[in-house]
């Protein structure tokens, strides 16, 4: 991790850290097609959403384990591969079934290579990528992540058009950065903390993680619940300013091309804001949410849906460099995996705490983005008093 690399080597390391975003950062790849999914089947709405909230469940379950196997009972390279290879398999293969219950397990074992590439995302990354370099190469993973999520999101949408198991055939795209990962992959040597350097009190410190993993890991998880109601919602939230279905797609794209810019702008701003990274991040997540609840003009909408993706994607690459530079070396494969898996689990949690809300409120569109500022806010003082960045790598002071 911190030997000094070739040119061709920091290339090869970056080809597959940027391949790896692009296979981890998938999640609404389909969602074009879930109601024609739902309309072929005679399903109701609900019930529809298992196909995608399938994979999330899994997800979250095989991230932990990436934590705990990669690089031990499995080199990384080898699960890399294997993840996936199994990804892409089976993304594709509901293609050919007329089975809901055979597409449901298929997008369940989706879940498990999906699962363990986005957790690899900031572990390749920080085994790989010296420190100096890593905020670009991460900014750029996300900026290439959410492209390609993106642009399966506008090919999916076409391709359902045509009958709605096209829509799977999407996928075929990833074959792309596959096929990068298969040339470009180095041997990746998982970090070592050297016994015979370490005191027994280090050793057993080295055990526990840093506060500042840890409230990583909690604002991660807290991100994800409140940041869907933004992403789910922002169909409703436009349905109600302008009914066209071309309205509702034109702002989901927003917050996509707002995380691709985040992507290009975040060394950059983590380079000048330093120790204030996270808390501007998170302020331009509470503009983006609160603004999107008060607005009732369409241009608008789409701005601050811009606003909201660049905060959010930002806001993910400075999570993902804080756990970097504040665990040990053994330390952060479980950590970095730790992050994702609860990433994911604040996502899957979203519906509830919507529903919980609307209960209370009722208003389950609205006042879940109002909830959302107040956290986000609140997450911002809290960094700004007391920031969870540690002494930055010399290349992006």
């Amino acid at each position: 991790m911190n030997k000094e690399m070739t040119k061709k080597e920091l290339f090869f390391a970056s080809a597959t850290v940027i391949s790896i975003f692009c296979l981890g950062q998938i999640p609404g790849s389909i969602d074009a097609a879930l109601s024609k999914i739902s309309e072929y089947f005679h399903l109701d709405s609900a019930t529809g959403l298992y196909v995608t909230t399938v994979a999330s469940i899994t997800s979250v379950l095989f991230g932990i384990v990436v934590g705990i196997i990669a690089g031990r009972k499995i080199t990384f390279k080898k699960l890399i591969y294997l993840a996936a290879a199994l990804e892409i398999v089976t993304a594709i293969a509901p293609f050919f079934t007329d089975s809901f219950p055979v597409i449901l397990v298929l997008r369940a074992l989706f879940g498990v290579g999906f699962g363990a590439m986005q957790s690899l995302e900031n572990i390749v990354a920080t085994l790989t990528i010296p420190e100096d370099r890593r905020a670009s190469v991460l900014g750029l993973g996300n900026f290439f992540g959410f492209g390609i999520n993106c642009l399966l999101q506008f090919v999916g949408g076409l391709l359902a058009d045509i009958r709605w198991n096209y829509v799977f055939l999407n996928h075929i795209l990833l074959l792309i950065p596959f096929v990068v990962l298969l040339i470009c992959c180095p041997d990746i040597q998982p970090a070592q903390e050297s016994a015979a350097e370490a005191s027994a009190e280090e050793t057993k410190s080295a055990r526990r993680f840093s506060s500042n993993t840890v409230l990583m890991w909690i604002m991660m998880l807290v991100v994800g619940i409140l940041i869907a109601p933004l992403l789910i919602g922002c169909s409703f939230l436009s349905e109600r300013i302008d009914p066209s279905a071309t309205v509702a797609g034109i702002v989901a794209v927003c917050f996509s091309v707002g995380c691709m810019v985040g992507g290009l702008l975040f060394s950059k701003l983590f380079r000048k804001l330093q120790k204030k990274s996270l808390p501007f991040f998170l302020l331009l997540m509470a503009v983006g949410s609160l603004g999107c609840a008060l607005t009732r003009n369409i241009v608008v909408l789409c701005v601050l849906i811009f606003v909201a993706g660049i905060g959010f994607s930002t806001g993910l690459a400075c999570s993902m460099m804080v756990v970097g530079l504040s665990c040990s070396p053994a330390q952060i494969t479980l950590a970095s995996s730790v992050l994702m898996a609860l990433y994911n689990l604040g996502m899957f949690l979203s519906s509830p705490f919507e529903s919980l809300v609307g209960r209370i409120t009722g208003d389950a569109l609205y006042w879940p983005l109002y909830i959302g500022t107040a956290v986000f806010l609140a997450f911002a003082l809290l960094f700004l008093l007391r920031s969870p960045i540690p002494s930055l790598p010399e290349g992006e002071r």
